[in-house]
Formats: structure tokens, sequence, C-alpha cells
């Protein structure tokens, strides 16, 4: 049976379709936080408040919020850049661990932690894009201009 089969190629593709559409990819991110294997592997994990809901009504939040900021869009917009998210995966890479963001869209969806010093809590979860996540990672000082834009609005929500 296809289902049972993770190597047969309906599954596969059906995987694959599922996995690039908003609900399975930003899924796939949510869930990847809330994994115990990633506090283990460097990773932070959440703070006990916060849960699958809890990640998913601050996505929806952030929606709400960039279709005020900007009207005429869907709301899917990266915090930083203001640019639109993507969601794309590679056929078959569902199932096969993290495998780091080389190979990434750099306009896909990836959540961030406002200050990288405490772990996803309510006030520190930033929707961006890949980009603009590897970007603040490695930031200089014209990158931080936005930042703390972005920062200054956290806190004044």
């Amino acid at each position: 049976m296809a289902y049972k089969n993770p190597n047969d190629l309906r599954r596969v593709q059906k995987d694959f379709e599922y996995m690039n559409t908003e609900r399975g990819y930003v899924g796939r991110a949510i869930s990847g936080k809330l994994k115990p294997s990633y506090g283990v592997y460097g990773g932070h994990k959440p703070h006990k408040s916060m849960d699958k809901k809890e990640f998913w009504r601050l996505y929806m939040n952030h929606i709400i919020d960039m279709k005020k900021k900007f009207p005429n869009s869907d709301g899917r917009i990266c915090r930083y850049c203001e640019k639109p998210f993507t969601f794309k995966t590679r056929m078959g890479s569902r199932g096969k661990g993290y495998q780091g963001r080389k190979g990434q869209h750099p306009t896909n969806f990836s959540i961030d932690r406002w200050d990288p010093r405490l772990t996803y809590e309510i006030n520190n979860v930033i929707f961006c894009c890949v980009g603009c996540n590897e970007k603040k990672k490695n930031s200089n000082p014209d990158d931080w201009k936005n930042f703390l834009r972005v920062g200054k609005e956290s806190v004044d929500d």
C-alpha cells in the first residue's frame, strides 16, 4: 500500500504537494521548534507556555498585522524586509531530518527569535524569511536598522 511505503512515488508526490502549501510548510516549521531533539542539538526549546496552538495564534496575528500595514497584501510578509513569504520544499526531503538551511529558497518562511539570548516566547517570536533570518545571524550595523525598527514595533504592541 502506497501510504505505508515512504518511498512510493505517489506518497512522495502527495507529501511534496502538501509541504509546498502554507499549512504544510508552516506546520513543519512550528513542529520542528517543538521537537525534543531541537533543544539537544543546539536549538532553543520554546517557553513552557508556547505550544503549537500558540505559534499558530502568533502567526495568524502576524498576518493580521501585516494586512493592516500593507492593505493590498495577503499579510504573508517578512517582518524584516517586508517582502512576501514563499513555501517551497525540495522533492523527497520530508522525513530526512534537519538538513540545515543550505539549499532553501531565501524567501521561504522562517521563525526567528528577536533576542537570540532568549528562548521562543510570546514576545520574542518574529516571522520572517530565511534570507533575513540568515542575515540577522551574521548581521552588520546596516542590517540592524531594520531589526531595531521591528523590535520597537514588537515592544509597542
